[in-house]
């Protein structure tokens, strides 16, 4: 039973990380506006199209569109910990831990997720916020699509920012709120996963490429 789970984390591993590929493949494939009878355009959206649909659902009115990179996040949460409770299940079932020592590996691996997910979404916000601040400089027509959705994420992060800072010719309040962000990725995020690495040590397993920061 042990053997069994061992090698279900590791196939889990990889299966999950294959899928996220094939989901940033569709992401891209929708920039260049493929032809979707092209069968591996096809098999592609094909695979993809339920969780990318299923975030869509979940996802509130436009935040539905930014349902794929919803999708990434909750991959990147799963290739952690999916596979980190099916090692620890196998820790256990070959008796190398106990019953009482359970808690503390899985809910390491929970929070592992959660800071690969935290680490990612922060470097996605600096990003939006850095290219809103060089977009601010060129002053661009607010009706291109890209100019409003860039507009849409930054807007709430950045106007409380504004509201404290004095008025100036060049607005840094999304460098700023960007440096925020960092500082928490560097602060915040990297305790967490130091500790999440703490409680799973009991459950480690080299042979395993968990996914680090």
């Amino acid at each position: 039973m042990d053997v069994a789970l061992s090698l279900l984390s590791r196939v889990s591993y990889w299966a999950l990380t294959l899928y996220l590929w094939m989901m940033i493949v569709a992401l891209l494939l929708t920039w260049v506006a493929p032809d979707p009878r092209n069968p591996i355009v096809a098999f592609v959206n094909r695979m993809t199209a339920p969780l990318w649909n299923g975030m869509a659902r979940v996802l509130p009115g436009r935040w539905r569109l930014f349902a794929s990179y919803a999708a990434l996040l909750l991959l990147m949460f799963l290739i952690e910990f999916v596979p980190g409770v099916l090692l620890t299940g196998s820790y256990y079932a070959g008796g190398r831990i106990g019953a009482d020592a359970l808690a503390s590996p899985l809910a390491g691996f929970f929070l592992r997720g959660v800071a690969v997910v935290l680490y990612n979404f922060c470097y996605f916000l600096i990003l939006v916020l850095v290219v809103w601040f060089v977009l601010t400089l060129v002053s661009p027509a607010v009706n291109n699509p890209v100019v409003r959705v860039v507009y849409f994420l930054v807007d709430p992060i950045i106007t409380p920012v504004q509201r404290l800072l004095p008025r100036m010719r060049v607005d840094l309040s999304p460098l700023i709120a960007a440096g925020v962000f960092l500082a928490i990725n560097v602060f915040v995020v990297s305790q967490l996963l130091a500790y999440s690495f703490a409680l799973t040590a009991i459950a480690a397993d080299p042979g395993l490429p968990l996914q680090k920061l």
